[in-house]
């Protein structure tokens, strides 16, 4: 491996400074730790692969390869979540057609096909995982997916739009929402009826990304691809009224809420930027750039509330990892950020094109 004196004396600098704070990171997520800890659960859509990250350490402690459990590279692992437990945990695979479930012991347990799946939620009240479609795919069923964990059985939820993406689980309120890439419509489906209401939103073609919702069950967030901004949503009211429109950047994508509520995050994928929006009155509170934020891509938050994971797709290649590659976009990367002092405290190598993320206990 070779660097110039420049590369190098750069590595020597950020690595005494990661090291540092990454130090004073760890000891403090020692102390409040969730017991037993927790995992982070990163899908490497171009490598065919699943990250498992201690989110106390930073550490990479294991790594599924789906090629091994008879996928190819073609499967595109896309978004991941974890059982509330910690027991299993599940990654969508976009061109496999399948969920996958693992157990906490990185054991492939189940499955359950589904064409084109995208984005995860898991309803812990009604112990089930929704699923939506695929952003790659372009005429997929016009409906979701609510799975049985106990058998990985399946039942598909019309929304009655094309291409529904964006997706979020309300467990006190029995309801999931859809959106859909193409219209600005958003889909209310009753849990347990299956029934279903549309609420229309205003303006032009945003393309809803991601959703997030409160804490406290009062609002929903989405980030919007077109029109670059954090929508602001009622959840109470019947038509999901719009309370509140962010201007945040450049295509902001998966949304989070600290455990609080004061704050959301989420990266602006091509600001390389990631943004933090305070909820008291819904403006920009804080921006962070640097090294390793490359096209950031999924987010999640500590159950502590003082640290924030976000994946970065790394395909420009802008970063430059540890390791002698011949590609740069062959390695994404993870950032730990520091929610007190917003500066990242590690950057953690993975495969390429990370993309959904989740946390969660480690079982």
């Amino acid at each position: 491996m070779t660097f110039s004196n420049v590369n190098i004396t750069r590595r020597l600098a950020a690595g005494l400074a990661l090291a540092t704070a990454g130090l004073a990171a760890w000891a403090c997520a020692e102390q409040s730790a969730v017991p037993g800890g927790e995992r982070v659960y990163v899908a490497n859509q171009s490598s065919a692969s699943v990250s498992v990250i201690d989110a106390a350490s930073g550490d990479v402690i294991h790594t599924v390869d789906v090629t091994a459990l008879g996928f190819d590279m073609n499967s595109r692992p896309h978004h991941t979540a974890p059982d509330p437990d910690g027991e299993h945990w599940y990654v969508s695979l976009i061109g496999g057609g399948n969920v996958l479930r693992f157990n906490s012991d990185f054991e492939l347990v189940a499955q359950a096909p589904f064409e084109t799946p995208g984005l995860l939620s898991f309803d812990p009240a009604a112990n089930l995982l929704y699923v939506g479609r695929s952003m790659m795919a372009v005429t997929p069923p016009q409906r979701i997916g609510a799975i049985d964990p106990a058998d990985m059985s399946i039942e598909e939820l019309d929304v009655f739009f094309a291409r529904p993406h964006a997706l979020m689980a309300d467990a006190e309120g029995n309801r999931v929402f859809s959106a859909s890439l193409v219209e600005n419509s958003v889909a209310v489906v009753d849990g347990e009826s299956g029934i279903l209401e549309l609420a229309m939103v205003d303006g032009p073609p945003h393309t809803l990304v991601q959703f997030a919702l409160s804490p406290d069950g009062a609002h929903l967030v989405a980030t919007t691809q077109l029109t670059g901004k954090l929508l602001v949503f009622d959840a109470a009211s019947p038509d999901l009224a719009l309370v509140a429109e962010v201007e945040v950047g450049t295509q902001p994508w998966h949304p989070v809420f600290a455990p609080d509520g004061a704050h959301v995050y989420f990266g602006a994928k091509d600001d390389d930027e990631i943004v933090e929006v305070e909820t008291a009155g819904w403006t920009v509170s804080r921006r962070l750039s640097g090294e390793g934020i490359v096209e950031p891509h999924g987010s999640a938050v500590t159950a502590d509330g003082r640290f924030l994971f976000v994946s970065n797709r790394n395909l420009k290649g802008t970063y430059t990892p540890m390791t002698d590659v011949e590609n740069n976009a062959d390695v994404g990367t993870v950032v730990k950020i520091d929610l007190e002092t917003f500066e990242v405290v590690q950057i953690i190598e993975v495969g390429a094109y990370p993309a959904g993320i989740s946390i969660g206990p480690a079982g």
